[in-house]
């Protein structure tokens, strides 16, 4: 039985009649959907030289910091260790990066506070601020401490799609995801009871189609988007860890969609134990599932399990 087969979805703002009209899905161009972010202005002032990437690894620090990986200078931001452990983050188009907390070990009524709180660093100044707030089924408690735990950003609609599991208890699946306009602050719509951990959009030959993974099994799912990069009601299982070969049942933490040079198209997942436990989320895998899409299906052809960084 597969995890999503009862996932709800909320359209709001969509058009749809109760007829179930068929929805304009667009004319994307097939690839790769993230090529527009860029790198923030502020990280120029940091004092840094070049190359400059994102530390997210938080071993002997709290919070996103930059680092140069030749020399290993870092830089952080006074206000990026405000809310501890960061989980997700992304960037956009203009360099702004949007974060998460993500419990860590111990659970205070402060870090349950956060959980479903999106933040944002300023792509001019650098400053860190709480930017949403995003609202879930059931309150937070210590026997589920995570909210927010998957951020993407598409570059074709300028939308950030936020996983949450936030109110989800062992037996109850009270998680969404949210397709978010970060120009006006807005949800624009929204898949219910859907625990989510990894999430990522990808061009297909047919549609535009957002991947997610299953916070509680091993499943991978994929549901199409319309023009404006609305959730559809068509939903996809595309594949199970457990059910490759070599594979296993953990989850997968980060969807990496890449062109190679031939101009054929790769999918990276990688995978990472999550189960809702504090001491998975701080122990994750290293492998990184590699499949290649297939046009005339629309659909990824598994290859080979990579061990990863």
């Amino acid at each position: 039985m597969h995890y999503f087969k009862g996932l709800a979805l909320l359209l709001m703002g969509l058009g749809l009649s109760a007829c179930n009209d068929t929805p304009d899905m667009g004319n994307f161009r097939p690839g790769i959907t993230n090529s527009c972010r860029i790198q923030a202005p502020f990280v120029s002032k940091s004092g840094l030289s070049q190359p400059i990437a994102i530390d997210s690894r938080q071993q002997g620090h709290e919070g996103l910091r930059l680092i140069n990986p030749r020399t290993r200078k870092t830089w952080q931001h006074p206000s990026w260790d405000d809310i501890g452990f960061v989980g997700a983050f992304d960037r956009d188009h203009q360099g702004n990066i949007y974060l998460s907390a993500l419990a860590n070990v111990h659970v205070s009524p402060e870090t349950l506070a956060l959980s479903n709180t999106l933040y944002r660093i300023d792509a001019q100044s650098g400053e860190m601020k709480p930017f949403m707030e995003l609202p879930s089924v059931n309150p937070p408690s210590p026997s589920n401490p995570f909210g927010i735990i998957g951020l993407y950003f598409d570059c074709d609609s300028n939308s950030l799609y936020v996983s949450s599991v936030a109110g989800s208890s062992a037996k109850e699946v009270s998680g969404r995801i949210f397709q978010v306009d970060v120009a006006n602050k807005k949800i624009v719509s929204q898949l219910e009871k859907t625990d989510a951990f990894g999430i990522a959009t990808f061009n297909g030959i047919k549609n535009k189609r957002l991947y997610l993974s299953s916070a509680r099994t091993s499943d991978i799912y994929s549901v199409a988007l319309d023009a404006k990069g609305r959730f559809t009601q068509d939903i996809k299982y595309e594949f199970s860890l457990a059910k490759l070969p070599g594979g296993d049942s953990s989850n997968i933490r980060k969807f990496d969609f890449r062109k190679t040079r031939e101009g054929n198209y790769t999918m990276r997942a990688k995978e990472e134990a999550f189960r809702f436990s504090l001491m998975a989320a701080r122990n994750p895998m290293k492998r990184i599932y590699r499949f290649n899409y297939v046009p005339e299906s629309d659909s990824w052809k598994f290859q080979n399990i990579e061990t990863g960084q």
